[in-house]
């Protein structure tokens, strides 16, 4: 896309990740992916979609910044 990343809707980030359409919108309320507000509409930036399967893939340790703020 000419430099910039691809944006996907919420079908299209489920279908990526074998997810029901609720979990993306639950895990984008709960900011575990981020997501852009267009109007009514809310949008995946690629790059960060992949960023967060990295984040949550099994056997890799979690940071302490990729923690729940409320996580003790």
């Amino acid at each position: 896309m000419s430099g910039l990343d691809e944006l996907l809707t919420a079908d299209e980030v489920a279908e990526l990740l074998h997810i029901p359409r609720s979990t993306v919108s639950d895990y984008a309320r709960r900011g575990v992916l981020p997501s852009i507000k267009l109007g009514r509409h809310r949008r995946f930036v690629r790059s960060d979609v992949d960023d967060a399967i990295e984040r949550l893939r099994p056997g890799r340790a979690p940071r302490r910044s990729d923690r729940p703020v409320n996580a003790r």
